[in-house]
């Protein structure tokens, strides 16, 4: 009997061998669907969490037909989903602006023959009552909001010369007038700091320089607070105060970059590759992200990424002209 054993056990081994074949051959058939691949992260999930704040939801300018240099106010969800026009004019429709509540839209119009030829129009958040504020297409852009919803800034060239400056208005479009009347600089793209006490813009140095002024609003205290040395504009302050964001081809390509509020600490935040651009950053309401305008050859695209630069992912196709979407409150 004890020579029966090591044959038994062999056996064995044998017959488990063969079973376990089968059943690779059988999970390899052709007929048996394979297990699907555990899919990976989308580079959005290295954001910081949340929505951002606010909404969580965005206007930027879409483009239904780029090819006839036409562009409408869109909103959407911030990954693109539920996008939603609500302008249909004959001119690109371009550089939204959300009222602090959240409930309105400004926007410039421009003429479709003439872009320059442009005015601050404004509409509810759900595209209705859209109302043109300025109505003399003096080349009116740049809108933005008071702090407290009852002011609308923007600049304009409507005394002639074509140098923009600064004026005011209210939402209705009343009460229009030159925010700083004795100033002889050139304004242009004006950001409300968050607590309603200083108006940053942008302006020449002499004629190849374009820099970034700070000044009270009254019109005081003003300083420089970028040295170009060729073009900083679109300063956009954080939610608190103490940054801010701002596009700049000092190396030759538009860039995004972020500096303390008082010009210190300039850090550029984007690489754009050859031929292409990043510009026009707008903060999330909780200040943790910038959303961003990647301008291309022919169209453009909306970018997102934390504050301090990381994480950059695209979000959606856009019209490659203008400023970039902005965030809901």
């Amino acid at each position: 009997m004890v020579i029966h054993k090591p044959y038994s056990l062999a056996m064995t081994w044998l017959v488990l061998s063969l079973l376990v074949l089968l059943v690779l051959l059988m999970a390899c058939s052709p007929d048996t669907p394979m297990p699907k691949p555990t899919p990976t992260g989308h580079p959005v999930s290295t954001l910081s969490p949340g929505n951002g704040g606010g909404t969580g939801r965005i206007a930027l300018a879409c483009a239904p037909d780029p090819a006839q240099n036409k562009a409408d106010i869109c909103v959407s969800n911030l990954d693109g989903s539920g996008l939603r026009r609500l302008t249909s004019g004959p001119g690109p429709n371009v550089s939204p602006a959300w009222s602090p509540d959240g409930q309105r839209l400004v926007f410039r119009v421009a003429d479709a023959q003439e872009f320059e030829a442009s005015d601050i129009w404004i509409m509810k958040a759900d595209g209705s009552q859209q109302t043109n504020l300025t109505n003399d297409q003096q080349s009116n852009w740049g809108a933005t909001w008071a702090p407290d919803g009852k002011h609308i800034l923007f600049n304009s060239v409507r005394e002639g010369a074509g140098i923009p400056h600064l004026y005011l208005m209210n939402p209705d479009g009343s009460g229009l007038r030159r925010l700083c009347p004795h100033s002889t600089l050139w304004e242009e793209y004006p950001g409300w700091s968050p607590d309603g006490t200083k108006i940053a813009f942008m302006s020449n140095v002499g004629f190849s320089a374009w820099v970034i002024y700070v000044m009270n609003t009254d019109c005081s205290g003003l300083r420089q607070v970028t040295n170009g040395p060729r073009e900083d504009s679109t300063p956009r302050w954080s939610p608190d105060g103490k940054k801010m964001a701002f596009t700049s081809d000092r190396t030759g390509q538009a860039e995004v970059y972020l500096m303390n509020a008082d010009g210190s600490q300039q850090t550029r935040l984007t690489t754009s590759p050859k031929d292409t651009s990043f510009n026009g950053p707008d903060w999330s309401p909780d200040g943790t992200k910038l959303l961003f305008l990647h301008s291309l050859p022919k169209g453009g695209e909306i970018w997102v990424m934390n504050a301090d630069g990381s994480a950059q992912t695209k979000l959606m196709d856009a019209y490659g002209f203008g400023d970039s979407a902005v965030w809901q409150p």
